[in-house]
């Protein structure tokens, strides 16, 4: 089994929707087990700028984590894509295992 988190702004927009949005479809069309959406509090990136969507005058985006987790194969059907849309964001592959 694998494990994908996919690290977005709510903001990133692909084809004039949402990011998020699109990948979510995408996977359910693949055919992938179960995704989440998990909303993050706070965060920062490479450039260190500190997203904190939530306080008091605030103009961040919400960070957002996509993660899924299934088979090695169907993972690798649909990875591939995944990494050819999204550009300047981090995507981590994780080998787990269930019991």
């Amino acid at each position: 089994m694998v494990e994908i988190k996919i690290f977005l702004d709510e903001g990133d927009l692909h084809e004039d929707g949402p990011m998020y949005d699109y990948i979510m479809r995408y996977l359910m069309h693949n055919g992938i087990h179960g995704a989440s959406i998990l909303p993050v509090f706070a965060g920062f990136g490479s450039k260190h700028h500190l997203h904190l969507p939530n306080s008091i005058g605030s103009v961040d985006e919400s960070p957002l984590i996509i993660m899924f987790i299934d088979e090695d194969d169907k993972i690798e059907v649909v990875l591939p894509h995944l990494k050819g849309i999204i550009k300047h964001n981090l995507i981590v592959k994780t080998k787990v295992e269930i019991p």
